[in-house]
């Protein structure tokens, strides 16, 4: 858990307790929370949503803009991916067992860290594989060269990758 984002953390007591209670949500996350996570950003993360408790069940519906600072998995040169995503969560106290716990999103002591929440989604709705273009040729293992570049002219032709 990050220790930065304490000022992200809101009480959900009130909702908990109250059918039919809202809160709205609007807030930017930081750059150092954000870097915190993992994710520096280009643009930082902004949310809007709404808490609500529908019947007894407390729910966090919430849409999430970015433009995390990522880098190419091939190349390493810098991609600015934009993520317009939405993310829906049921909100609980505490579950049955542990297999619930991945159906639910848990705040035992009735507090929510949105940035925690908020960073996590994001993480989660990354590509595993970070592109600048679908056909990146990558680093030359021999020179370096970036290739999408310059084709360094290097015989790649006989290398082996061993690994120690």
């Amino acid at each position: 858990m990050q220790e930065l984002s304490s000022e992200y953390r809101i009480s959900i007591r009130s909702l908990l307790l109250r059918p039919d209670e809202k809160k709205t949500l609007s807030l930017e996350i930081d750059a150092e929370t954000a870097e915190s996570y993992g994710l520096p950003c280009v643009k930082l993360p902004r949310l809007e949503g709404l808490l609500e408790n529908r019947a007894g069940v407390l729910m966090l519906n919430y849409q999430m803009s970015c433009v995390p600072a990522l880098e190419c998995d091939r190349c390493l040169a810098p991609v600015e991916m934009p993520v317009e995503e939405e993310f829906s969560h049921v909100i609980v106290t505490e579950t049955a067992s542990e297999q619930n716990d991945a159906e639910y999103l848990l705040a035992p002591d009735a507090m929510l860290d949105l940035a925690e929440v908020a960073m996590t989604d994001l993480r989660l709705s990354m590509p595993t594989k970070i592109l600048c273009s679908p056909d990146c040729r990558g680093l030359c293992p021999v020179c370096g060269q970036n290739r999408n570049l310059t084709d360094c002219g290097c015989d790649t032709g006989d290398i082996t990758l061993s690994y120690q």
